[in-house]
């Protein structure tokens, strides 16, 4: 990318990122794109700046953007110019860190933006290389353009041309402000002069003139030191010294013209010559049609492949300086003479990649001119052996650093980032998909490489270069990518991300998405954004109601006869489970089975642990008058059970208050020491609702908590709901019937209990009293032996045999 654009401002657009809900499923538009977002409850990130939590944001935009217009290319660049403006952004607020005392983490934040943004920039010069793309070139007419020749082969050589775009990223990502900086202060110290070795000439004319010895060379050949084995005046040494190096810096940014015009300004025209003899040569007039009379330049060094022969030969010379090697070096592409002056990782993989460039070029032109070569010429420049020069390949070049270079620059290669441009570079995407995931498994959370690396994997998978991937580890990439802006607390861009996953991936991310969420409202207003993303949400509510299921003993064994008017709080899995309910009463795209088997679910485990409360919720998350007709037409056979189980529990839960009324009613009146005998009593007359409720649990048609058919016998969860409802028949019919008994033997209501006796015995209604354990049943037949004690009393004093012909 140019600098020019590299400064392009990106566009930002304002709204909400997701969709309002409809009535009805929203069908995405070809025009659709979801807006911009306004990141909601986003904690503070210590010691990152503002620009990269909008980061986050710009790119789902862009990526978003991407998916209506179908332009991947501008994508890329968006993506590169959002890296861009974050990393400036963050740039200019590192001196208020400095200030404020955070200097250090900062510049480790903004440090790996920075690789970041070079990253994305790799990648868009690098992008061609994923299509086929031809560009229109004129055919090469014999012997009038190198340069021609080279371009064609460049169109039909994918790795050269991912070569070229490597060299020019490194050169890019290299001349940053720091370097142009340095470079300018070099460049303060070379005073422009009209000839090279001033301070030696001038001693020259001296010596000669006062005939004094002479220590330094007597002519101004620029190999002169060499032929005549003299030195040059310090001062001038030095100056070359730092010339050469200064040229070889404006070279490894690529500023061939500035280093030509840095050497004529100092005097030092045979090196510009030089590097000038490196121009690939082109006659502009063959191509020009015959009515134009301009006759264009000759650019370049026809004899190109003589001249490199040459510098084969002078880069290796160890008399010379250890910088002029260089710069030989990297114009014949030898990489011998590359490496001592290499420093980091950059520099190595700059080094290999100008070298390969370079022995590519002289390959192909040695083949297109090899017929204008005599034999000897032809043997000594087709001769690898003859050059001596290590012959490169672009996917060895990075085994090739590995195996040459320092423990340090090793150390460097290795790092995350490096790797997955690496594998960028040599487009082997599966091993990329294999590095970023050893990456997030060994280090420490970072959400730069992160950020990258999962858009680089969404756009190959967007762009049909899926085929060899191993979706599992695209689909955990993503996901870890999702889990970090869950941890971020980023949650308007989750949704989106989530429809990124394959169809059977996403609902399970959303449950885990909904079970992060600490409130109903949060919860609801993120299912519809998702709906609106497509994801289905009927399945996502049955897996979050799965994750809100919880481990719980029901123990057979019960010793509580009396039911407690104290009610037992629910706790946060308590509430969970039941904004997990009333999520499936309301978002279920209709009223399915399964919010009802959920419902069931829950209020086995409340009434176990007696929590009442949890139970009168659920029953109110469903209508009143709910019936066998108001479920699905398809489930009305198979939700004949689960309707008598939900409508048991309300039925044991009237019971239950009904008892609870008139135990309060009771002590209030006992509390009243007043006489009311003449008055009808409270308790009294609200005795016969306690008993018709409580009958509605021991009669309850074919039994409380029993099925009718057999239909969850094919369910995976059938043997344990069936041993969950057994043990609740176990305690909760028998302390019903015990409260009921005292509530007799309380207000002496003896014909009562001979009638409750008689029924919990009676074969026709199960033998209920068979689901008592024995101290259970002491207890009972103890307040029985009380009425009858009773009666026996009234009919001595009264005649009165009612009550024990009733019993009899």
């Amino acid at each position: 990318m140019s600098e020019s654009t590299m400064n392009v401002e990106s566009t930002v657009i304002d709204g909400s990122f997701y969709q309002p809900l409809e009535s009805t499923r929203l069908i995405r538009s070809s025009n659709w794109s979801p807006n911009d977002t306004t990141i909601r409850s986003s904690k503070t990130i210590p010691c990152v700046t503002k620009s990269e939590q909008q980061l986050y944001k710009l790119y789902a935009q862009a990526l978003a953007d991407s998916e209506v217009t179908h332009d991947w290319s501008s994508w890329v660049e968006m993506m590169t110019i959002n890296c861009q403006k974050c990393c400036s952004e963050a740039e200019i607020s590192h001196p208020i860190a400095f200030r404020t005392g955070r200097q250090s983490q900062l510049s480790r934040n903004i440090r790996m933006l920075q690789i970041e943004r070079d990253s994305w920039l790799l990648w868009n010069r690098a992008r061609d290389t994923l299509n086929n793309t031809r560009q229109d070139l004129p055919e090469v007419i014999p012997g009038s353009s190198d340069r021609l020749i080279v371009e064609h082969h460049l169109l039909n050589n994918p790795q050269l041309r991912m070569a070229k775009a490597v060299q020019g990223w490194l050169q890019t990502t290299k001349l940053d402000e720091r370097y142009q900086t340095d470079l300018k202060m070099a460049m303060t110290k070379l005073e422009p002069k009209r000839i090279y070795w001033e301070k030696t000439c001038h001693f020259l004319k001296s010596s000669y003139n006062a005939n004094i010895p002479n220590p330094y060379i007597t002519c101004l050949d620029f190999d002169a030191a060499h032929k005549q084995k003299r030195r040059l005046c310090d001062t001038d040494e030095q100056e070359e010294n730092d010339l050469l190096q200064i040229v070889f810096s404006l070279l490894r940014v690529g500023e061939y013209s500035k280093a030509k015009n840095l050497c004529k300004s100092t005097g030092y025209h045979w090196l510009a010559a030089l590097l000038n003899a490196n121009e690939l040569y082109h006659d502009e007039n063959y191509y020009c049609s015959e009515a134009n009379d301009i006759v264009y330049p000759v650019e370049g060094n026809q004899k190109r492949i003589q001249w490199i022969e040459s510098m084969f030969e002078l880069c290796m010379d160890m008399r010379l300086k250890l910088y002029e090697r260089a710069i030989y070096g990297l114009l014949c592409g030898r990489i011998e003479a590359l490496i001592p002056v290499c420093k980091t990782y950059a520099d190595y993989l700059w080094a290999y990649t100008s070298c390969y460039i370079e022995q590519e070029i002289h390959h192909i032109l040695v083949y297109a001119h090899q017929n204008e070569l005599n034999d000897v010429d032809k043997h000594r420049v087709l001769s690898n052996d003859e050059l001596g020069n290590h012959q490169l390949k672009m996917t060895t070049i990075f085994d090739e650093i590995l195996a040459e270079c320092p423990a340090h620059i090793r150390d460097e290669a290795l790092l995350p980032f490096n790797q997955i441009e690496k594998y960028l570079i040599l487009a082997n995407y599966d091993r990329l998909f294999d590095s970023i995931l050893s990456f997030l498994h060994t280090n420490e959370s970072n959400g730069s490489l992160l950020r990258f690396s999962t858009h680089i994997c969404l756009f190959l998978y967007e762009q049909n270069h899926s085929e060899n991937f191993n979706q599992k580890n695209f689909i955990e990439i993503l996901t870890t990518y999702i889990g970090h802006l869950i941890e971020l607390e980023f949650k308007d861009l989750v949704c989106y991300y989530i429809s990124k996953l394959p169809l059977n991936n996403q609902s399970t991310l959303m449950a885990t998405f909904l079970d992060t969420l600490s409130n109903r409202q949060d919860k609801e207003h993120y299912l519809k954004q998702g709906f609106t993303y497509k994801i289905d949400i009927d399945t996502s509510l049955l897996k979050l109601a799965a994750n809100q299921q919880r481990e719980q003993t029901f123990d057979k064994n019960n010793t509580d006869e009396i039911i407690s008017t104290n009610l037992k709080n629910l706790n946060e899995n308590d509430h969970k489970q039941l904004e997990a309910l009333k999520l499936l009463t309301t978002f279920l795209s209709t009223q399915t089975l399964d919010a009802l088997r959920f419902a069931n679910r829950i209020c086995r485990y409340f009434l176990n642990d007696a929590k009442y409360e949890g139970i009168r919720i659920a029953l109110s998350y469903f209508p009143h008058d709910i019936d066998i007709h108001t479920i699905e037409a398809n489930n009305r056979q198979q939700s004949e059970d689960d309707l008598r189980e939900f409508k048991a529990f309300g039925a044991y839960i009237a019971a239950i208050e009904a008892i609870q009324r008139w135990s309060e009613m009771h002590q209030k009146q006992q509390q009243q020491q007043d006489n009311t005998s003449s008055v009808v009593r409270d308790d009294q007359a609200y005795l016969p609702i306690v008993i018709k409720a409580c009958y509605g649990v021991f009669d309850y048609a074919q039994g409380w908590l029993v099925d009718s058919t057999n239909i969850h016998q094919s369910l995976p969860d059938n043997e344990s709901r069936q041993i969950e409802m057994s043990i609740l028949r176990h305690k909760c019919i028998p302390m019903l019937a015990c409260n009921l008994f005292r509530i007799f033997d309380l207000i002496k209501e003896d014909q009562e209990t001979f009638r409750l006796i008689v029924f919990l015995s009676d074969n026709r209604k199960q033998q209920l009293y068979s689901l008592f354990s024995k101290e259970t049943l002491n207890s009972v037949l103890s307040l029985t032996e009380h009425a009858a004690e009773r009666c026996l009393d009234r009919q001595q004093q009264t005649d009165d045999t009612t009550a024990i012909s009733y019993f009899l």
